[in-house]
């Protein structure tokens, strides 16, 4: 029988009603000569463990395990057991999860995951290619690379789980090794091997809770630039072109460029700059270019620096489970050419007790300025420029919807027909995207485009505003152009996001504006300053360290 799974309704088998269709076999043993052929003895049972360490005590119900040699394996063993045949045709990011505790010999004995496309005559290991010297790919994955018995039976390198692992741990890996053509017909086993030597003295290998199916998470990108980031730009382009290749027809990852304003006069930029900026305040972005991925932010590894991201990364972050499952819509608007209207649904999945931030951007890609082609630049947050905040808990499988209608979309669009929705849910702490969903909007009309000069004009006006002395110490001076247009507004934001100081600068007095911060605690707070049109926004960094 060929198991079938599609999107929404993968394999899982947990073994609790029985072996589930998996069968034990004895390969030939590793004691085996030419002239006498020996079958190895084999010792998977399925039920449920009870031996030193792998036992129900430490949280196992049913399962397959390595106990029928009172409770431990055998010397020389060579044994696996097999699993069902899978069609994995109709998945477009298959993958393999199962849950295992390894208390083996180390480096002696040991367990491996094969595949085979010919119905078992040649098996490979799931993982990375045999020839590939860094392993450290999927999650929980081999820990083992010179297994001295070579669990089955592998013709190129000796990888598997080894040693002693102390607890049960899910691993999980793609599928994307198999080809593409080849996947009507995929047969799975674990097999297991020893050397002459183990005495009993280990539990063995178990397995349960396998799952074959598509990945669920989609991972989401945010890319901080201005236009003379042209290099990380491309980086990160190359990136997403190289998830689509012979075996791959869709992307672990989707990405948004946003488009800040760093002391520079970016024209992606000009269009809104209120959107883009929000979003790096919200991260605390120091300079671009700086790209995070599902809003993760983990020195060393995870830093905001572009190249520091890689398709392991992103493979290993979509093999994890959201947290929520979201749908888009858009909804009928009664000004169909020149606004939008959104729908987004989101179902925890597990209890989530912190406040959760949702968003939907509309992105445009193929734009294209200087004779350089820009992709998935946002236009517009149809949330607002901070989103909706949500306040917790919330419960497993309770569906909430958020929706906006008749949104004006007041920003130039140079492609009609190449726009995006991107809806994401995020935790407001810690700022851990749970999961995001892409969406191909309708057509849609902006703004006439106009000439920049005018908010060139205005952004040139802002930068030159300085503030001193900084840092600052209870008070400090905005130094003021003699041209500065009346109605330019600033206000100081925390690294939350959280405005806590405003005004505007009406109060000159030769050429400078002093402002009192003696109540704000000690730290860098980001400074925005607007232009009475609101079309122009200069961000600077004011540092705090009041003293008694």
């Amino acid at each position: 029988t060929t198991v079938v799974p599609v999107a929404g309704n993968e394999y899982f088998e947990d073994f609790e009603q029985g072996e589930g269709g998996w069968i034990k076999e004895a390969l030939e043993s590793r004691l085996s000569i030419p002239t006498n052929i020996i079958m190895s003895d084999n010792s998977w049972v399925w039920g449920i463990p009870n031996g030193q360490l792998i036992n129900a005590a430490n949280g196992s119900t049913n399962g397959w395990w390595t106990g029928l040699n009172s409770n431990s394996y055998y010397p020389n063993e060579n044994s696996v057991v097999n699993g069902p045949c899978f069609n994995l045709g109709s998945l477009s990011r298959p993958m393999i999860s199962l849950d295992y505790f390894s208390e083996a010999e180390n480096n002696l004995d040991g367990a491996v995951l094969q595949y085979s496309i010919n119905g078992g005559i040649d098996w490979e290991i799931v993982g990375p290619p045999v020839t590939q010297v860094n392993r450290d790919e999927g999650i929980n994955w081999f820990n083992g690379t010179t297994i001295f018995s070579k669990p089955g039976e592998q013709t190129q390198g000796s990888f598997g789980w080894t040693d002693k692992q102390g607890a049960w741990k899910t691993a999980r890996f793609n599928l994307d090794m198999v080809p593409k053509a080849e996947r009507d017909q995929v047969r799975v086993r674990i097999a297991f091997s020893s050397n002459d030597g183990n005495a009993q003295s280990f539990d063995g290998f178990a397995f349960d809770n396998v799952f074959v199916g598509e990945k669920k998470r989609n991972v989401l990108v945010e890319h901080f630039t201005t236009n003379t980031n042209q290099a990380a730009d491309d980086y990160l382009n190359g990136l997403y072109q190289t998830q689509f290749n012979a075996n791959r027809d869709t992307s672990d990852f989707f990405y948004i460029q946003y488009h800040v304003n760093f002391s520079t006069n970016d024209p992606l930029n000009f269009d809104n700059p209120a959107d883009p900026d929000a979003r790096a305040l919200f991260f605390g972005v120091p300079q671009p270019p700086y790209t995070i991925m599902d809003g993760i932010i983990q020195p060393p590894k995870f830093n905001g620096v572009t190249t520091s991201l890689n398709n392991t990364e992103f493979d290993r972050r979509a093999l994890v489970d959201p947290q929520f499952d979201l749908t888009l819509d858009t909804i009928s608007t009664s000004n169909a050419p020149r606004s939008i209207s959104v729908r987004l649904n989101a179902t925890a999945k597990q209890l989530i007790t912190d406040p959760i931030l949702l968003q939907v951007a509309l992105l445009e890609t193929g734009i294209i300025v200087d004779g350089i082609n820009y992709k998935n630049v946002l236009r517009k947050q149809l949330f607002g420029a901070d989103g909706i905040i949500v306040p917790p808990p919330y419960a497993i499988g309770t569906p909430f919807s958020t929706e906006v209608t008749n949104i004006d979309i007041n920003v130039p669009i140079v492609n009609p027909d190449s726009l995006y929705l991107v809806g994401f849910v995020q935790n407001k702490n810690t700022r851990e995207i749970y999961q995001s969903i892409v969406l191909k909007a309708p057509r849609k009309n902006g703004l006439l485009i106009v000439g920049v000069d005018d908010k060139t004009d205005a952004i040139g006006v802002l930068n030159n505003i300085q503030m001193f002395p900084n840092p600052a110490n209870q008070v400090f001076d905005f130094g003021l152009p003699a041209k500065l247009p009346r109605g330019t507004s600033w206000k100081i934001i925390d690294q939350r996001g959280v405005t806590v100081l405003k005004g505007d600068f009406d109060n000159v007095v030769n050429g400078k504006q002093q402002v009192n911060i003696s109540e704000l605690t000690n730290e860098v707070y980001f400074v925005l300053i607007t232009s009475p049109e609101g079309n122009a926004i200069v961000r600077k960094k004011l540092v705090v360290m009041n003293r008694n």
